[in-house]
C-alpha cells in the first residue's frame, strides 16, 4: 500500500490487538520482535510481530497495566519486561527463543515485585499515586491533589521513591514541594517534569532531577496557552504541544527559547513518539591504521537498516539505545554518537505525530510531511472508520520502533509496517 499524501512513504498494515470496547490502551512498547500493550482493565497482550499472532498474558489484573518497558539486559538469546500493575506492584517476564520452534518463544513471569510493605500503605496512596518506569528506575510519587469542589490552591510536601527494581535497591526517597493541582508530564529515568497550577490562571512548568533536586522553573502565562504535551528529548530540551497543534522545541533555559517550531498538519494532536536516525558516519582520519583495523573509507557510507536496526531507534524514553562502546552528546536536535575512537554517527530526531482525525505526521530537519492516514486504511472496517476511532476521549498513544509503528483507538491497537 502507498500513501496517497506522498508517494516516498509506504506502509502495511500487519496487525490488529483487539481490546474489549470501553477498556483503553494504558500503555505500549515495542522491540524489533513484539509489541506489548496493557489496558486500564489490567489486561496484558503481547503481539509476536514475526509469526502476527497476539497472545493474552493476563485477562485482568487489580489496576490498570502501566509503563511496559524492555530491560536494558537483554540479549540475542532473551527479552525481559517489565510492567506495572498500577502502583501496587511490578511483574517482570522472560521471553526466550524456543529450540524445538523458533516461531514460538517461551514466555513465562519471573517475578512479581511489590512496592509496598503492606496493604494499607498501598491503598492509602493509591488514589494519589503517580508511577513511572524508564528501564530498571521506578518513580513514584504520591501528590495529594484537589478532588473536590470548590478548589482551594496550596502547597504540599510530596513524598517520593526511586527503586531499582531489579536489584530492589532503594536509590533515593524524600519529598519535593508541589501545589496541591498538577499535570505530570513525563520522567526519563532522571528527571520529572510536570505542570503547577497556582491559580486558575497561573501555572508553573516544573523540573525537577529527582537524585540531585535541582530544578528548573518556568511561569506560563495566559497568553501561552494551553499546553497539551510536553516530553524530554534530553536533558536541557523539551519537545511541546501548546494550543492542541502547534509544535516547538525548547531550551530549558531562563527564557524557555524556542529552538524549532512548526504547525502540525491536522487538527488536535493526540498522540507523540520520537526516536533518532542515524544519518552519516564519519570517520576520525586522526587515527593511524593498522593490519587488523576495519576498512574505515567502507565505513563512511554506512547509512543502512542494518545500523538502524543495530542502535534501536528508540528505546522507552524515545533515545537511541545504549551499548558499552557507545557515548552520546547532543548539538541542537542531533544526537552525535561516538561508536568506537574512529567512527562518529549523527543522528536527527523525528517526530510522529497522531492527530484526532487519524492524520500521522512525522517531523524531521527536512520539514513536516504526512505518512498516512488510518480513517483511509482499506484494510480497516469501514463500519468501524464511519463511527470514529478516536471518539471516546481516551488517552490515546503511538509507538515506534523501526520499522513498525503502534497506534491505540478506541478498537484497538493496529500495527504498521513503513519506511519512514
Amino acid at each position: 500500500m502507498e500513501s496517497k499524501e506522498n508517494k516516498k512513504v509506504k506502509y502495511i498494515l500487519i496487525g490488529h490487538i483487539e481490546i474489549r470496547f470501553g477498556d483503553p490502551i494504558s500503555s505500549i512498547n515495542m522491540n524489533s520482535n513484539f509489541c506489548i500493550i496493557g489496558t486500564m482493565f489490567g489486561k496484558l497482550i503481547l503481539y509476536n510481530l514475526n509469526k502476527r499472532e497476539a497472545l493474552m498474558l493476563i485477562e485482568s489484573s487489580e489496576e490498570e497495566i502501566l509503563n511496559i518497558n524492555f530491560s536494558s539486559n537483554n540479549s540475542i538469546n532473551s527479552n525481559d519486561f517489565y510492567c506495572c500493575v498500577g502502583d501496587k506492584y511490578i511483574l517482570k517476564y522472560s521471553i526466550k527463543p524456543n529450540i524445538l520452534n523458533k516461531n514460538y518463544p517461551i514466555i513465562s513471569l519471573t517475578s512479581k515485585i511489590n512496592n509496598y510493605s503492606d496493604e494499607f500503605l498501598h491503598v492509602k496512596d493509591c488514589d494519589n499515586a503517580i508511577v513511572y518506569c524508564v528501564k530498571e528506575i521506578l518513580f513514584i510519587i504520591s501528590i495529594d491533589q484537589i478532588k473536590k469542589k470548590p478548589m482551594v490552591l496550596n502547597t504540599t510536601d510530596s513524598s517520593y521513591i526511586i527503586k531499582n527494581i531489579e536489584t530492589m535497591d532503594i536509590i533515593e526517597r524524600g519529598y519535593i514541594k508541589t501545589t496541591n493541582y498538577v499535570v505530570p508530564f513525563d520522567f526519563d529515568g532522571k528527571y520529572f517534569i510536570l505542570l503547577q497550577f497556582f491559580t486558575i490562571n497561573e501555572r508553573m512548568l516544573f523540573s525537577i532531577n529527582v537524585f540531585t533536586l535541582k530544578t528548573w522553573k518556568y511561569l506560563l502565562r495566559k497568553e501561552f496557552g494551553v499546553l497539551n504535551y510536553c516530553k524530554f528529548i534530553n536533558d536541557n530540551k523539551l519537545f511541546i504541544v501548546r494550543n492542541y497543534n502547534k509544535c516547538e522545541i525548547r531550551i530549558m533555559d531562563d527564557n524557555f527559547t524556542v529552538v524549532n517550531s512548526f504547525q502540525h498538519i491536522g487538527d488536535n494532536v493526540i498522540g507523540v513518539d520520537f526516536f533518532y536516525k542515524i544519518t552519516k558516519n564519519i570517520v576520525n582520519t586522526n587515527i593511524k591504521r593498522s593490519s587488523n583495523m576495519l576498512d574505515l573509507n567502507k565505513k563512511k557510507d554506512i547509512n543502512s537498516e542494518t545500523e538502524t536496526k543495530k542502535f534501536g531507534y528508540n528505546t522507552n524514553n524515545n533515545n537511541l539505545n545504549s551499548e558499552d562502546n557507545l557515548n552520546t552528546s547532543f548539538n541542537d536536535n542531533k544526537i552525535i554518537i561516538h561508536k568506537s575512537e574512529n567512527i562518529i554517527a549523527n543522528a536527527n530526531i523525528n517526530i510522529i505525530l497522531l492527530d484526532i482525525d487519524g492524520n500521522i505526521n512525522c517531523y524531521n530537519e527536512k520539514g513536516i510531511r504526512i505518512l498516512f492516514n488510518i480513517n483511509k486504511i482499506p484494510e480497516i472496517d469501514e463500519s468501524i472508520r464511519q463511527k470514529g476511532l478516536f471518539s471516546l476521549n481516551y488517552p490515546y498513544m503511538i509507538k515506534y520502533y523501526h520499522p513498525y509503528l503502534a497506534i491505540s483507538t478506541d478498537n484497538g491497537c493496529y500495527i504498521f509496517q513503513l519506511n519512514i
